[in-house]
């Protein structure tokens, strides 16, 4: 780590660590900000999301609107990490019917896993270390030696990580020692749930504010990523800017990842905070932006495949799976059936029925088989994965510790 580019006094501390190395440690939150030079995009990011909430009130059922994104979330901050996996494998996998599924379905199973069991524990907690640890564990849960069971899940870091190489005399940034980590956790739990009304300019702030910080600490053996992605979105809900979890920034992170990293760090060295509220904003906009997009085709294709079911015939059937469908995009006959509470054999003749009309496709090589929609899949992404982050085949696993 380059000492010499640390010139913000403010921002943080630098502290000797192992091998001869310093790491940095930031200050507790808040920073001194003038609001004159961030209230533009602060102002047009909340206007975005009073748009999204507005757009969600459209949806029959918003929930439908949920998943797919947490999908895409999960697939992306994974991906931003080095883990890929396909969409059929994520899919089979969230649906219990991939029993062989490999590490890297598994974490972004289990990111899926993480953030919906975060989400609940914040109806009767505030966001917390039992929080983060929680959601930590389950991140790194049920993986081989090689990409989590050796992490520490659901504990802070016992040895010195470190950011942007293979070893720590190469590395770009060095975050805060053990030692100091709680310390800097004890702070920001603090700053999370200190007794303060604010407004939701102010929230919004919080939300780039919080997240940089975490990033900062990287206070996990692995996962620090994704879990400072994910704060992002019980943040969101928690502090009331959003009634739903449906802010999830990690695509349009990647789509400017190297800028994503350099204004983290520039806060750091150079304390360019607003600079970094700026482009937290921005990305917010270009969020919510593209979920609104998301709504209407969601609402296009769902009055249009009703339509085309309901003109096949008088039953309610197919309706109901697929309106099931937009929640939960694979089904079985077994599934069916209890879902209409009906026969197996009169389940099985809605998903033939519902074949016959295009709408979904039998997933090959299953016993039981099971049965998808390829357009609901398509068109509920708000920002369709590109080749590299929807994961074709593996890629290298990561180079540099603690991410």
């Amino acid at each position: 780590m380059q000492r010499s580019e640390f010139i913000a006094p403010d921002t943080g501390t630098l502290v000797a660590t192992i091998d001869n190395q310093f790491a940095f440690i930031p200050s507790p939150l808040p920073p001194k900000l003038e609001l004159a030079d961030i209230a533009t995009c602060v102002g047009e990011a909340l206007q975005k999301l009073g748009e999204l909430k507005g757009a969600c009130r459209r949806l029959t059922n918003p929930y439908i609107l949920v998943r797919p994104l947490q999908r895409n979330e999960a697939l992306t901050s994974s991906a931003m990490e080095g883990t890929f996996t396909t969409d059929s494998h994520l899919l089979l996998a969230e649906a219990g019917l991939d029993t062989d599924s490999d590490d890297s379905t598994r974490e972004v199973v289990n990111y899926l896993n993480a953030l919906n069991a975060s989400l609940e524990m914040l109806r009767e907690l505030p966001i917390s270390h039992r929080v983060l640890k929680k959601g930590h564990e389950i991140l790194l849960s049920g993986l081989s030696s090689m990409r989590g069971a050796q992490k520490r899940p659901g504990e802070y870091k016992r040895d010195q990580n470190w950011i942007g190489g293979r070893t720590i005399e190469g590395a770009r940034y060095v975050p805060p020692p053990p030692a100091e980590t709680q310390e800097c956790m004890d702070a920001l739990e603090r700053y999370l749930n200190r007794e303060a009304e604010t407004s939701a300019f102010s929230r919004l702030i919080d939300l780039a504010l919080v997240h940089y910080q975490i990033e900062a600490i990287h206070p996990f053996a692995d996962g620090n990523g994704r879990m400072g992605r994910m704060l992002i979105s019980l943040m969101a809900v928690h502090n009331g800017l959003l009634d739903m979890p449906i802010l999830y920034i990690s695509p349009a992170m990647e789509h400017h990842k190297d800028e994503y990293i350099d204004r983290m760090y520039n806060v750091s060295t150079k304390g360019e905070w607003a600079e970094w509220i700026k482009f937290f904003c921005d990305r917010i906009c270009e969020t919510c932006s593209s979920v609104i997009v998301a709504i209407d085709r969601i609402i296009t294709l769902h009055e249009n495949l009703r339509n085309r079911a309901s003109s096949s015939g008088r039953s309610s059937n197919p309706l109901t799976i697929i309106d099931y469908l937009f929640e939960r995009p694979v089904i079985t006959v077994g599934k069916a059936a209890d879902k209409l509470s009906v026969t197996y054999a009169a389940a099985r003749g809605t998903i033939e029925k519902l074949i016959e009309l295009g709408i979904v496709e039998e997933l090959p090589g299953l016993y039981p088989k099971a049965y998808y929609s390829p357009s609901i899949m398509t068109v509920s992404r708000p920002d369709p994965i590109q080749s590299k982050t929807a994961g074709q085949g593996q890629a290298p696993s990561k180079s540099s510790r603690g991410n």
